[in-house]
């Protein structure tokens, strides 16, 4: 049983409304465990203001029931505070709460944050937003634009997938140029995508950057050629088992900062935020986030 205060913020829209489910069930269990107080989440940008305020008031703890939207609205509230972040998932792709180790059947989770412990985390950041797992430039970018758009997006991989695919045909790779660290700029070349990675995967398990790890001082960065239509296609289930960095048109690399420049109107997200375009330089930020993890790895 632990003293720390402890905020719980719900998101009710996240997983298509399975958080407020999800929290009802084990909202006794998590009583008996630890105290809280509960907030709810009203809009997009909701849980910075909470986090924020949270930090002001002198928690020590945010307990997150939603997904990894929400997640990154609160690491946005967050960073560089001593106020630590754990997640119950209930979102659509829960890809940050897999990478480390917060993806467990929900009552064995809030019985090992009981007993848990803190640990250090990098955040990557770009156009000034903080992001936990991956933001990107190009092909991946403009599908997470029109997917967000969607009225009602699904569950998992399928509305990303069903979306991919039909892009595939009709994307135009722009020109990009990409600078690393303090190495000369490659040419301007057309460029399918630009991902830069604190975390290995997104749209609920694409490893697009496999050998990312959230605590190693680098981001994983990786971009896709001139590639279209078909050749698209057949790169994509490769991504989900993190072996389509062997393929010739990819380049993968690490590096601390990352300068991608091209037409301003090309997407640009972050976690799945869509932000404002090119130019963007990504950077890392070391040990930016507390979370909150389990005494105990997942089984």
């Amino acid at each position: 049983m632990t003293a720390e205060r402890t905020l719980v913020v719900i998101n009710p829209a996240a997983g298509s409304g399975r958080a407020r489910q999800r929290w009802a069930a084990v909202r006794d269990e998590a009583a008996r465990l630890f105290p809280f107080e509960e907030a709810f989440t009203e809009a997009p940008g909701h849980a910075t203001t909470l986090a924020q305020h949270a930090v002001a008031d002198g928690w020590q703890r945010i307990l997150a029931v939603g997904g990894d939207g929400t997640l990154h609205e609160l690491a946005n509230g967050l960073a560089n505070t001593r106020v630590a972040l754990a997640a119950l998932p209930c979102g659509t792709g829960n890809d940050f709460a897999r990478s480390v180790g917060l993806a467990q059947p929900p009552r064995r989770l809030l019985q090992g944050l009981a007993l848990g412990a803190r640990r250090a985390v990098d955040l990557g950041q770009v156009q000034g937003r903080y992001y936990l797992n991956v933001a990107g430039v190009g092909f991946d970018a403009e599908v997470a634009r029109l997917v967000n758009a969607m009225p009602r997006k699904g569950g998992g991989t399928v509305p990303y997938l069903l979306t991919a695919i039909r892009e595939a045909f009709h994307y135009t790779c722009p020109e990009l140029t990409i600078q690393v660290d303090d190495q000369t700029a490659q040419l301007p070349a057309p460029q399918l995508m630009v991902a830069v990675g604190n975390a290995s995967a997104y749209g609920g398990g694409m490893r697009i950057c496999p050998g990312a790890a959230v605590d190693d001082g680098l981001l994983d960065v990786l971009s896709v050629g001139n590639l279209r239509g078909w050749a698209t296609l057949a790169l994509l289930p490769k991504v989900f088992v993190g072996r389509h960095t062997g393929h010739p048109a990819v380049r993968y690399g690490r590096a601390a900062t990352v300068r991608v420049t091209g037409p301003a109107e090309v997407a640009l997200h972050a976690d799945g935020e869509l932000l404002a375009g090119l130019p963007a330089t990504f950077t890392i930020c070391p040990r930016a986030l507390q979370l909150w993890v389990p005494a105990a790895p997942p089984a």
